[in-house]
């Protein structure tokens, strides 16, 4: 239907000319007569037909002629292409919302809301990962991990957070402060998988489990100080021991533990168990079971963590 199509250009272009509001208000009437299976009684669908025919035949007469031949069906096909566009940038900005990508959750083609895909983007893990499971959210699992061993926030909550992430990953200082300030705010249980996604990040594998063992109860403000700092500290020891000294650990029993070859067996135990979530790159955040792959925004993560994404997989 060619004036429902040129009822809303016009009232767009009508913001801007007074010419173009009134043929707004004759496609409208136009509209609600068509709506209600009447023909216009203005002309306005004529009037129209004729302005673009006079404009076409100056350049090809051939396609005037087939412009005015199938002038309705054209008019259907593009008032049907405009509610399929509508349908979609609708649903679209509503994927947007509840999912962080306007193509569903952990879908990381191209979406105009988010163009650079900043809300999927990971640290890669395969050539840290020995995993003969293909790179893909539905491989992604915690059955048969053990996971006693990490840090864990609020262990008793209902709600369970499993985050796996890497000091030295950007897009997990993304994600970090957003799931930490989630959580608290919903008193929600968090498990810290540290993975280290270069061999350079190996050592805070071992600083992260010294950390826990020595004092959990200062381990999250550690956490909270390494990812709030630029990561370009991290790869200085003298800082790493500054944040541990004014957090009140012993830093000599901490040096101790860091060299004890029963920490690296355990560390390697730890990353062992992290592989067999078959995840493919940092940051991966189990919620109640539920996935996601990247620092989505935190409108994200509580509608997750309410459990309204289960019919969006």
């Amino acid at each position: 239907m060619f004036c429902i199509i040129a009822f809303v250009v016009l009232s767009i272009l009508g913001i801007f000319s007074a010419t173009n509001r009134q043929l707004a208000k004759e496609a409208f009437d136009c509209v609600t007569r068509r709506v209600t299976f009447r023909p216009c009684t203005t002309g306005f669908d004529e009037k129209m037909k004729a302005k673009i025919l006079g404009k076409v035949i100056n350049y090809s007469q051939p396609f005037a002629r087939f412009l005015n031949k199938y002038f309705e069906a054209l008019a259907w096909t593009f008032f049907l292409l405009f509610l399929a566009s509508g349908f979609f940038a609708v649903r679209g900005l509503y994927l947007f919302y509840v999912t962080g990508s306007c193509n569903g959750l952990n879908q990381s083609g191209f979406c105009v809301f988010d163009p650079t895909g900043a809300n999927n983007q990971i640290s890669s893990a395969s050539v840290s990962t020995c995993s003969v499971k293909s790179e893909t959210v539905n491989n992604l699992t915690l059955n048969g991990v053990d996971l006693s061993s990490f840090p864990v926030l609020n262990p008793d909550a209902k709600d369970k957070i499993v985050f796996i992430g890497c000091y030295d990953c950007a897009y997990t200082r993304d994600a970090y402060p957003v799931i930490m300030s989630l959580a608290r705010h919903y008193d929600a249980s968090v498990t810290f998988l540290h993975y280290p996604t270069k061999e350079s990040t190996d050592y805070m594998s071992r600083v992260s489990y010294c950390a826990y063992q020595q004092d959990p109860g200062k381990y999250w403000a550690m956490n909270d100080a390494f990812f709030g700092t630029d990561k370009a500290t991290m790869d200085d020891k003298s800082f790493i021991q500054s944040t541990l000294t004014s957090l009140g650990y012993d830093y000599s029993a901490f040096q101790a533990c860091l060299n004890d070859p029963a920490t690296e067996s355990a560390v390697q135990g730890q990353l062992a168990q992290i592989e067999k979530t078959n995840f493919y790159g940092t940051p991966s955040i189990s919620i109640d079971g539920e996935w996601f792959v990247g620092p989505k925004p935190y409108r994200v993560y509580a509608i997750g963590l309410a459990g309204l994404l289960y019919w969006l997989k």
